[in-house]
């Protein structure tokens, strides 16, 4: 019999697949009658099983209680399926040798498959190596499943997203034709900043990358992926950075400028995200002081006290 395949969704950031996630949890009815799991509940549960892993919880103002536990869960709830399984998050793509190794250690029954969806190279590629570099985020994943081709690369084209959707569906099994995604995920192209990237960018000293060294870097990952053996779907010429030099005379300030404007969008997100939480967590407190006060009363009567 064989094993059931759990397909994982790394990244890259910005790379025109951050959308995916959320496309696969909008059809998860239908996917999931289809033979395929999405364990995680909510994006807000798998960001924090992404922050467990990559051990990051204080860049991002969480409590270690807050995160500890969230990927095993995930797990779980995998293991209680029937099909294959896909979960994913962009902060997987920076992770550790000794962090990739630790997640697939949670899934020894499963076929693990990792998924990279990469476009142009990206300009922050100096001040973020381990997010977007893509062969070193490949050679890093690879060494964690049976074979090379259980790496697929879906090259991205920012002005057509629902290629790299139909892209994702032949490596996973759904016919995105049948499963469109929503218009609300199809606006912008993914090229925002979180916030650990922000705080970083705000205090770095470092420029982002020229153009000229952005089309040696793109030249390097075309042929380290034509040679790795992995899956690719996508010419790999859409590697290529976009012709626009992020380090020409008014490169740095007008990047930086239009980064800052992403990122403030993206905080603003954030902030709604934490609200949440904290709005769920009170309800939590509440709930478990009301047992409480029971419990004290209950424990008054029985002893007359």
């Amino acid at each position: 019999m064989s094993k059931r395949a759990a397909y994982l969704i790394v990244g890259l950031p910005h790379g025109g697949g951050t959308f995916l996630p959320a496309a696969l949890r909008a059809h998860a009815p239908s996917l999931e009658a289809a033979g395929l799991g999405q364990p995680a509940r909510s994006a807000d549960e798998m960001f924090r099983a992404a922050v467990e892993i990559r051990r990051d919880h204080q860049a991002w103002g969480l409590r270690r209680r807050d995160v500890e536990g969230a990927w095993a869960e995930i797990c779980r709830r995998a293991y209680q399926g029937k099909g294959d399984v896909v979960v994913g998050h962009d902060l997987l793509a920076a992770a550790s040798g000794a962090e990739i190794a630790l997640l697939v250690d949670r899934l020894p029954g499963f076929d693990v498959h990792v998924v990279v969806a990469a476009g142009p190279a990206d300009p922050r590629l100096s001040l973020f190596p381990d997010d977007y570099d893509l062969a070193a985020v490949l050679g890093r994943w690879a060494a964690h499943v049976r074979t090379p081709d259980h790496v697929h690369v879906l090259v991205t084209d920012p002005a057509a997203p629902a290629g790299t959707w139909a892209a994702l569906g032949q490596v996973v099994g759904f016919d995105a034709a049948l499963l469109p995604v929503p218009d609300d995920l199809l606006e912008g192209d993914g090229a925002g900043l979180d916030l650990a990237n922000l705080r970083l960018l705000a205090g770095s000293a470092g420029s982002l990358t020229p153009v000229e060294e952005l089309r040696e870097a793109a030249e390097d990952w075309a042929k380290a992926v034509a040679e790795g053996g992995y899956d690719v779907r996508g010419d790999l010429g859409g590697l290529a950075p976009r012709t626009t030099d992020p380090a020409g005379d008014d490169g740095p300030v007008q990047a930086r400028l239009d980064l800052v404007s992403e990122a403030l969008a993206e905080t603003v997100a954030e902030l709604a995200r934490l609200r949440g939480q904290h709005a769920e967590l009170q309800a939590r407190a509440e709930k478990l002081q009301r047992k409480r006060k029971k419990l004290k009363r209950r424990l008054a009567d029985a002893t007359g006290a």
